[in-house]
């Protein structure tokens, strides 16, 4: 499978759309709106997407495909550190958290050049991240955060 096909039956599975809709609609109960994090949350399905372009990309060294596509599958797994089965769509805040660690991992390792090719989403990707990452003590508290850097910098943080 080349990377183009692999990215189309990614897109073709419309998972993009299908977390951006359950996102979206949850923001429009009173529980949503009141999510202080929403605009942040909003930039997950982009996130996630920037990284399966990322994973599939020649340019990115296969320790760095590895570790992106170990995150993306914690993405798609329903029971992590913060479960959306138990907590609802608030429980997509450690997914978020987690995409953007990594997208900064990213970022550190391969051409800024070859991330901004793929990125998609509002605004430029180092301000998207680094606004992310600003609220992430806040948006899950100091031991998932803690741990979820832990996660991505292979237990050297």
């Amino acid at each position: 499978m080349t990377d183009e096909t692999a990215i189309r039956a990614f897109e073709a599975g419309d998972f993009y759309q299908r977390l951006r809709s359950r996102i979206e609609v949850w923001l429009a109960t009173r529980e949503g709106r009141a999510y202080r994090y929403a605009d942040r949350l909003l930039l997950l399905p982009d996130l996630v997407h920037l990284l399966v372009r990322l994973a599939l990309d020649r340019r990115v060294p296969l320790e760095l495909k590895t570790q992106t596509a170990a995150v993306l599958a914690y993405v798609a797994l329903p029971l992590d550190l913060v479960p959306e089965v138990f907590v609802g769509p608030t429980g997509f805040t450690d997914d978020l958290l987690l995409v953007a660690l990594m997208i900064r991992r990213l970022l550190g390792s391969v051409p800024a050049e070859v991330v901004k090719a793929h990125w998609a989403g509002p605004d430029g990707i180092l301000e998207t991240v680094r606004n992310v990452l600003e609220a992430a003590e806040d948006m899950v508290g100091n031991r998932v955060w803690s741990r979820m850097q832990r996660m991505v910098s292979g237990g050297q943080h």
